[in-house]
């Protein structure tokens, strides 16, 4: 027999009871502390938000701006390259090493 077997009814639903309420401790606790975490992350937010001199969405229309100015400047630069030039590193490596 083993120990499990050995305990009475009454000992083995006290056990089921002990770990149902443990769970149910457990899942107390996370549930208060998924809800600290969230209204300290909220606040924490919100004050970096105060603090910033200029506000997010204008902040994303610079950079997007940036990026576009920069994409055209690539594609100009790209366009204007010779036919013959628009290989890879490696090709014309081995074009000069030919020569």
């Amino acid at each position: 027999m083993t120990r499990t077997e050995a305990l009475p009814e009454r000992s083995t639903r006290r056990l089921v009871v002990t770990g149902a309420v443990l769970e149910v401790t457990a899942l107390a606790l996370g549930i208060a502390g998924l809800v600290t975490w969230t209204v300290a992350a909220t606040s924490r937010t919100q004050q970096r938000l105060a603090r910033m001199e200029i506000p997010p969405s204008e902040l994303a229309r610079r950079h997007w701006a940036r990026a576009r100015a920069a994409t055209s400047a690539g594609l100009v630069a790209w366009r204007d390259l010779p036919v013959g030039s628009r290989v890879d590193g490696v090709r014309r490596e081995k074009e000069k090493s030919r020569h």
